[in-house]
């Protein structure tokens, strides 16, 4: 197969790497607004344990110092907990198959955005690329319906092949990952083409998706045309 880059426009890699930046941030924004609210709520439960503890020793005059040790502890660790857990949301590879088509893309960014330190810097173009696919698919899949051909093709390709191709590459040992197979390709090499593959497949999908939309659109100029030229030559 043709090496990637000569398959991949520098200048839409570019493009797509600023689009990723922006997504990037975006994504860690939310992460910081999730882990806000975790740490929230842990004041709030180590502010409402103490408050009873104070109130409960207002209403009896006192409490043990061992009892006020405890809740102190019980406190910390409250506090721990919750400051801690749950985990910042990642998406797995599991979390495609159940997404609807609606979620499907954006989950499958994420997914292989979440995957991208294990791959090779090789793989970088391929993967920024399909991100930018994967974004201008989306409001397509929105309108789709969930049972249709196109829906099942569309998922079968998020969910199964590329997460089937990544994971199969991440499973093979690094010091095996550079060395050529028995094709005369190295896995990392094989891991580009088939990244580039799926990039182009999603392009290929959006066109499919868009042609009824593009030839509505062609119809309606013709219609338009005809009505106005027709109605100058009247004029």
């Amino acid at each position: 197969m043709a090496h990637p880059p000569a398959r991949i426009s520098q200048e839409i890699v570019r493009a797509a790497r600023r689009q990723r930046a922006a997504r990037l941030y975006e994504a860690r924004k939310e992460r910081w607004r999730f882990r806000l609210r975790r740490l929230r709520r842990a004041f709030l439960a180590l502010t409402g344990i103490w408050i009873a503890t104070l109130v409960t020793a207002l209403a009896l005059g006192g409490l043990p110092f061992m009892a006020t040790v405890l809740s102190i502890l019980l406190g910390i660790a409250v506090f721990t907990l919750l400051a801690v857990y749950p985990a910042t949301p990642r998406t797995n590879a599991g979390d495609l198959e159940s997404a609807s088509l609606t979620e499907l893309a954006g989950s499958a960014e994420l997914w292989l955005e979440g995957k991208r330190r294990a791959l090779p810097n090789a793989a970088i173009d391929a993967i920024d690329m399909i991100g930018v696919r994967l974004e201008q698919i989306a409001p397509q899949l929105a309108m789709l319906e969930e049972t249709g051909p196109a829906a099942r093709e569309v998922r079968k390709l998020l969910s199964e092949h590329l997460p089937g191709l990544v994971d199969s590459y991440t499973r093979i040992p690094p010091a095996l990952r550079s060395k050529p197979g028995t094709g005369g390709t190295t896995p990392s090499e094989q891991l580009v083409d088939g990244l580039c593959v799926i990039s182009e497949e999603i392009e290929a999908m959006s066109v499919d998706l868009s042609r009824n939309d593009i030839d509505g659109l062609a119809t309606r100029n013709r219609f338009l045309e005809t009505k106005y030229v027709d109605a100058r030559e009247r004029g």
